[in-house]
Order: structure tokens, then sequence, then C-alpha cells
């Protein structure tokens, strides 16, 4: 078991405007996102008085475009970047070992075909030396969060694994490991509870709207509740951007009419991912898309690129498509017409497949910075970080940007902009934690004993899936919505039947976890939004219970129900009927 403190928190997250009000801070955070919260947790571990703004909900920007795979860097082999690599071997080592109830082992196979890059000798290179390079990933781990060493395996069990892959000239396959994020949501938010139980402010729907500067030094900022229409004035020594896509709109601030200098421009691409029926029962498979692929980074070039395929809830997540984008993105959005182009291309890498419109039950999509310099083929992402000083890009001191890349390295590139603001703040604080301190949640011992244990106490009238599925979700905490269940029976019914999730964590995620609407408790605390469209009836029993919670009147009630209706169709979803899994 890891050497870790764990810091679970025991009483809710509160919005206090008030407090956010009258509070000097150290450092203010714009941008409740991963980056973000693993910056709140570090400098509240520091000791600095924080201060956590979020414009819509923890999470629900690109941190929600994760396809749930935490990235070992294995095919940063090609880029000879081992630097890059050894930072998202220790990342994901950390992840597993400080989440570990949200974060496991998750195998992945690459059919191999002739002799080249995709061929069995290629393969058992990249795979010993992947080996070689992340040989001490296991240190700290307990046992059922270990990764296996990597292997080949031959056609028979390739096609056994993976069955209606393309058979003529197969050569067999390699399995490599990397780890698999249940929920990416639930691990943002379990940080933000541990950084509040820390001392950190953190409010969600709270939009900044101006930089406030006093001469040529930011010296805190103007928010607005988006839920009342209340501008605040929050005073802070240093304000740390971390708003993804919406960094430029942020930067802009420094000058409205002359923006800065340094850096010109935050290019992004949209990324989506796709959710559908299953196509492979746990395990992921890496399959070369057909699309012409460039990338200027890489050693030796393929001309492809992979689509990953990881098994997810009982369906397949598939992905990344990328794609130019130049517009706000406040308007983020894919068409029906666009899925069935990502359809169309995962199909004529996998023509087993047969994927219609009809099988994709969700899209995730998000705003990724951009590489420059690519110009044929589809759009790369780039490949590192900004961390950004504004006192010598722009002249103005008090604000530190970071604009950052993977999902997977967030905790260290916060720690990075962290250790930044304190230099500018000249104070001395502890050292960061959180590569050794445990997220709410987590558990003390290995979590597949830990969720064993919890099974056997279960009560009566609770079954085993749906334990095993609170204790993903909630960890240590699980306990807590069992026993609202056990107060209140009404709320044992499950949302839908297109998953475990039951009303109890509808409750849970008003009264302890600030989900402030609708689309906060079914995308951002469950998992019912991501199921597919969990129908009308669903729909309007979750908003009756939150109605109840929150006081709202028929009115705003139906606009909530009106607001996750949207959030399909800007996904280019139908909500005429409920998809059933086949």
């Amino acid at each position: 078991m890891p050497h870790a403190t764990n810091v679970t928190a025991t009483a809710p997250l509160m919005r206090d405007l008030d407090k956010l009000a009258s509070t000097q801070f150290d450092i203010v955070i714009v941008g409740g996102g991963i980056y973000g919260v693993w910056a709140a947790l570090d400098a509240a571990q520091r000791g600095l008085r924080v201060a956590l703004l979020e414009q819509n909900d923890f999470g629900s920007g690109v941190s929600a475009n994760s396809q749930r795979v935490v990235h070992g860097g294995l095919r940063y082999l090609q880029h000879g970047d081992l630097k890059r690599m050894r930072e998202s071997i220790r990342e994901r080592s950390t992840l597993l070992r400080v989440a570990g109830h949200l974060v496991q082992p998750m195998p992945f196979l690459v059919p191999t075909y002739g002799l080249g890059l995709r061929g069995r000798p290629a393969m058992f290179t990249a795979m010993k030396l992947n080996d070689a390079i992340s040989a001490d990933r296991n240190r700290g781990l307990c046992t059922s969060r270990r990764l296996p060493n990597g292997r080949l395996v031959p056609s028979a069990t390739c096609l056994k694994m993976a069955a209606g892959i393309e058979p003529t000239g197969l050569t067999g396959g390699a399995i490599f490991y990397d780890a698999q994020v249940n929920n990416s949501e639930r691990l943002t938010l379990s940080v933000v509870r541990a950084a509040v139980a820390s001392g950190a402010q953190a409010v969600n729907h709270m939009r900044v709207t101006e930089l406030i500067r006093d001469g040529e030094r930011v010296t805190g900022v103007i928010a607005e509740d988006r839920l009342t229409g209340k501008t605040l004035e929050i005073a802070s020594k240093v304000t740390l951007c971390c708003a993804g896509p919406w960094t430029r709109r942020t930067v802009s601030m420094l000058s409205p009419d002359h923006p800065p200098a340094k850096p010109k421009r935050f290019e992004v691409l949209r990324a989506v991912a796709l959710v559908t029926k299953d196509l492979f029962d746990g395990v992921g498979l890496a399959i070369p898309s057909r699309k012409t692929y460039k990338d200027n980074k890489e050693l030796v070039g393929k001309g492809y690129r992979n689509l990953f395929v990881t098994s997810w809830r009982g369906r397949s997540l598939i992905g990344t498509f990328y794609t130019d984008y130049t517009g706000d993105p406040d308007n983020l959005s894919v068409t029906p017409n666009e899925i069935r182009g990502f359809i169309d291309e995962f199909n004529q890498a996998y023509p087993t497949a047969g994927l219609g419109y009809d099988d994709v039950r969700f899209t995730f999509m998000g705003l990724l910075p951009k590489a420059s310099g690519n110009t044929d083929g589809e759009p790369v992402c780039d490949k590192r970080y900004q961390l950004i000083d504004h006192t010598k890009a722009d002249g103005v001191d008090g604000l530190v940007t970071v604009f950052g890349v993977k999902w997977t390295t967030a905790r260290g590139v916060a720690q990075e902009a962290v250790t930044l603001a304190v230099n500018k703040l000249g104070h001395n604080t502890r050292p960061c934690r959180t590569a050794d301190t445990l997220i709410h949640g987590a558990p003390s011992t290995d979590p597949a004993i830990a969720v064993e244990t919890a099974l056997q106490a279960r009560p009566a009238w609770a079954s085993e899936t749906l334990v095993a599925h609170l204790f993903e979700a909630y960890g240590t905490e699980h306990t807590e919505v069992l026993a609202l269940a056990d107060a209140e029976p009404h709320l044992r019914e499950p949302v839908s039947d297109q998953g475990p999730t039951i009303l109890a964590q509808i409750a849970f995620a008003a009264r302890n976890e600030m989900a402030q609407t609708l689309l906060d408790a079914l995308f951002h605390r469950t998992e019912v939004g991501f199921m597919g469209y969990p129908g009308d009836e669903a729909l309007a029993r979750c908003a009756a219970l939150l109605a109840t919670e929150f006081a709202w009147d028929t009115n705003h009630t139906q606009q909530q129900i009106q607001s996750v209706q949207d959030a399909y169709r800007q996904r280019g979803l139908s909500t005429d009927k409920t998809p059933k899994l086949t």
C-alpha cells in the first residue's frame, strides 16, 4: 500500500460568496478543470489562502473530454521524447496510488502485421523499451494496481481478444498496459473536496469577467455568479489562469484594448470521442486510421495514427477525432453529419464494427492546444504545455498562466505552476504533497480488498452491483450515499434502466457536492448523462427531486430539463427516444 496521507473530507461542499469577497487570498485560480483543481489542492496544502473559481461546473470543460485513459506515454518512443515519457509514467503511477478507487490497470492490444513499424519485431522492441523505461512504475503501488510487463501474443489469441480484426497478414499482437480512470469527473471532484478539506475556497458557476490591476500588477479578479447575477471583487496577490480554451479570453483581460504580445495566440483544435455499443470486452484496441496523418515531431513517420477503442461501462469509447476549431469555446458543438463522418472513418479502419449513427450513445468533446507547423492531414495536438509568467511575457506582475495539454500529467504541471506562484509571493511554504496524498474517498488499503469489505457490509436492500458501483464512484464515502438511501427508501430507486445510478446519488450531489443544476447532477456527479439520453421520464424524476432540494418553481424546473436536452443536441444526438443497449 502506498505511503500516503488521507485527507478525506466530511463536510459538504458549500458555495460561500461572502467569504470570497471578504478574504485577501494568496492565490486565485481561474478554471476548475483538472489543472486548476490540482493547483488548488497543492496551494492549499502548502498553507496558502486559495480561491478556486469555475465558470460552469468543476471538470465540465476540456477535462470532461477524457477518453478515460491515463497514458504512460508509450507513443512518445517514436518521438524519442524520453523526458515526456518518464513524466507520463510517473504521473500515471501517482494516480494509481492516490486515486485507486477511480483508476485501475487496463490492457491494450495492438495487432501486428508484416515486418515494418506494425510488425512483431518492432513491437517486441517497443515493449522491451517501455518495460525498461518504466521499470519503477509499480513502486509504492498495491497489488491490484500494478502494471504487468508488455508481451507478444499469437494470432489466435489476438483474434480471440478482438474478433473481427483483419486476419490477412496478421502475425499476432502486442499487449501493453496503461491505466483507465473510470470516472474522470468524480476524480476532479474528489480533488476539489480534498482541496477544500485543506482550506481552499471553491465555487462553481462563478465566471471571471475582469482582471483587477493596480498599475503593472494584477491584484485580483471581478467575477459574476452565473446563478444569481451577483458580481464580486476578489482580492489576490497572485492570479493563476487554468482556463483551457478560455485562456485567450482571460489573458486578454490584461489590456482589452491592447492584447498582450506574448504569447500571441492560444490555438486549439476540437477533439471528439464517441460512446457506442460495446465492441470489445475488457481490452483496449489500437486500430490504424486510414486518414492521412503527419506529425513533424515523429522521428520515424508512420503516415497514420491509431484510433483507440476502450471498453467502459458495457460500452466502447472510440477516439479521438480531431478537427480545426476557431470559434467561441462557449459554442462548441458537433453535428449529426460530423458524427456520421467519424463513424465512417472508424468503419473503414475496422469494417467488422459496422457502426451506425444510432449506435452512438454520447459524444465527449473538448478543445485542446493545437501544434503549429503541421499542415498535412488532420490537425495535431501540441506536445508541451505552456507555463507563462506574465511579468516576463507582458510586463505585468501577479498573473501566471498554464495552458495544459495532457490530462494525465496535470498534477505535475500544477505543481510547477504553484511553485512559480509561491516564488512570486516570496513565501516560505511547505513542499508539494499532492503526489503522496490520497484524494477524497480513496481507501487506505488495496481498493480490491476495500471493495470486497464494502460488499460484505452492504445493507440487505443493496445489490452487489450497486455497492460496487457506489464504491468505485465515491470510495470510502459510499457509505454516506447508502445511509441516505437507508433513511429515505424512495431514493433507492434507479434513475433509469441504463445503469445502476440511484436517486440517492442525485440527492447526495445536491446536498453534499455543490451540484447546482440538473446538468451538474447528471453529467458531473453521476454518469447518467453519458449512458445515452435517459428519457423524458427519468429527466423529470431527477428534476423533480432537485426542485424539492432547491425550491425551484415549475418554470425553472422545466428550464433545467430543457438545458439537458439541449446538451444532447449540442453533441449531435437525438432526444426523441431512449436508446437501448444491444
